[in-house]
């Protein structure tokens, strides 16, 4: 096979994987869960798209249940975190350092612990320690799993007890096939090619009201990685207290462009936030691209604005004659952290065991007194 025609071969398997989202979100949302339900804090680690399901899920959460949900994307889980916590831990692979080192804090804690995975050591730690498991495809790239990583969390939450977010989810399921039908490759008239087309030979900025916040990050993050371009995403109304100056002023704003994703049904106050923000860009010469996105709920548009954002990175994608599945930079960096973390692991139980204090005789008395 020629090396355009595996490009091509493998291009298509992305729109396939991309295409498959809201299957994804459908079968993982109607799949029947068992969940402990002894918990009064909730913790999502993960990093990458494991974490942004994540952040998708808790963005509508904070106005509809009492229980606090942190998302974590790093090494160590919070202090807080113990073992009325349920502790969701999200890794595709299974095999990301940083979640396995999350993870093992949390069995160390007690925690009620949910792990969601296709594989790996995640998946082996848990059936060895009996704690919950979800599984999801295997031979998808990562951050085509998030349909999946989606479903589950939305499922998880309404199983223990939590907001609706499930049902509400299955009832827009309808709506985001007609959506896809609407944005995906196959249509020629798809929204999607035509907002490339603008981005293509630029650095896009992705601004969002904060409801729409997360989705905006995952359109920098596609376009990262299958467009493989620079691209950066904020909210409104923050730019306007610190890059919009950045926009009035630099010369190099010409190769770059503001796309601003805003929603149906916003407040009054936001919607005057968004216009005034649009009419500032304008009259410094910026011509922005603007994408409303309508829907029934907030998380029906997150939804929505994620699906058009995924096909606009793929269009982007094939104009800048590059493979959206390969993200060798990434592969090589986990490889690396994966390196870094298991060497500080055992150099700290090194240190520890070293620094461990020999006891001393004659201070018995004294060290009791201490301790008193």
């Amino acid at each position: 096979m020629s090396p355009k025609s595996k490009q091509h071969s493998e291009s298509e398997q992305m729109i396939r994987e991309v295409d498959n989202f809201v299957d994804g979100l459908s079968k993982a949302a109607k799949t029947k869960l068992r969940m402990p339900t002894d918990f009064n804090t909730m913790c999502i680690c993960g990093m990458g798209g494991s974490g942004f399901s994540g952040d998708i899920i808790a963005d509508v959460l904070p106005e509809l249940w009492n229980i606090p949900v942190k998302v974590v994307k790093s090494i160590s889980i919070p202090n807080w975190v113990n073992d009325k916590t349920m502790v969701v831990v999200s890794s595709y692979s299974g095999n990301t350092k940083e979640t396995l080192m999350m993870y093992d804090q949390a069995v160390k804690r007690g925690c009620k612990i949910v792990a969601i995975t296709s594989g790996g050591e995640l998946r082996d730690k848990c059936m060895t320690d009996g704690n919950k498991l979800i599984e999801v495809p295997t031979n998808i790239q990562p951050r085509s799993s998030i349909g999946y990583t989606i479903g589950y969390l939305a499922n998880i939450v309404e199983t223990v007890g939590g907001p609706k977010v499930k049902s509400d989810m299955l009832r827009s399921i309808s709506a985001l096939r007609k959506y896809r039908g609407k944005v995906w490759m196959r249509n020629p008239e798809t929204p999607a090619k035509k907002i490339a087309e603008r981005i293509h030979g630029k650095v896009p900025a992705i601004y969002a009201p904060v409801s729409l916040s997360t989705a905006a990050l995952r359109w920098k993050n596609q376009m990262n990685e299958n467009s493989k371009i620079i691209a950066f995403s904020g909210t409104i109304p923050e730019l306007n207290h610190n890059e919009i100056v950045g926009w009035s002023g630099m010369s190099t704003v010409s190769s770059c462009l503001p796309v601003i994703i805003y929603e149906d049904g916003l407040p009054y106050a936001d919607t005057l936030m968004m216009t005034e923000t649009i009419e500032k860009m304008r009259s410094s010469g910026l011509d922005p691209e603007i994408i409303k996105i309508d829907g029934r709920t907030e998380l029906e548009r997150s939804l929505k604005a994620i699906m058009l954002g995924d096909y606009v990175s793929l269009f982007l994608a094939r104009m800048n004659g590059v493979d959206p599945e390969d993200v060798e930079p990434i592969k090589n960096f986990k490889q690396r952290v994966a390196e870094l973390l298991s060497g500080l692991i055992k150099h700290d139980g090194q240190d520890k065991k070293h620094d461990k204090p020999k006891k001393k005789k004659g201070k018995k008395k004294e060290n009791k007194e201490e301790e008193t």
